[in-house]
């Protein structure tokens, strides 16, 4: 198995990057404006990409304000299906949050789970931007 493990830090509490990570607003704020975001444990977060043939879905599995959000992958790319998504948040002692990411459970390691990597990390700085400005920057624009 191969996994994916960033973590960032980002000057704001930890309410407003969880605002960013499960709201239609904050999702199409740094990551997709193609968002359609439910809420509460079992709701899809179904995410659309310029030229995909198909949506992203991931299924809410623990959803803690402030938090954690976890997720898993249930409908995409047949190398997405059944992997887990975990954005744990924690208060920086110095301030801001500290989020740390965690994709898990990619079969293996192939240019595929190379592009999904270097996406996140780009994605994630977006949501730094996103979070500290209150400026719009999705990642992806449909």
């Amino acid at each position: 198995m191969a996994d994916i493990a960033l973590q960032i830090r980002i000057a704001t509490d930890p309410e407003t990057v969880y605002r960013a990570l499960s709201t239609p607003e904050g999702v199409a704020g740094w990551f997709t404006t193609g968002a359609e975001i439910g809420e509460g444990v079992g709701a899809l977060h179904r995410l659309s990409f310029p030229g995909a043939p198909m949506t992203w879905d991931f299924r809410i599995d623990e959803a803690a304000a402030g938090k954690r959000l976890a997720q898993t992958v249930v409908a995409g790319p047949p190398q997405w299906i059944d992997t887990e998504i975990v954005y744990a948040l924690e208060a920086h002692p110095e301030g801001g949050t500290v989020v740390r990411f965690d994709h898990i459970g990619f079969a293996e390691i192939d240019d595929m789970f190379r592009e999904v990597t270097m996406g996140w990390a780009g994605m994630f700085a977006r949501l730094k931007e996103y979070v500290e400005t209150g400026t719009p920057v999705p990642y992806f624009t449909l």
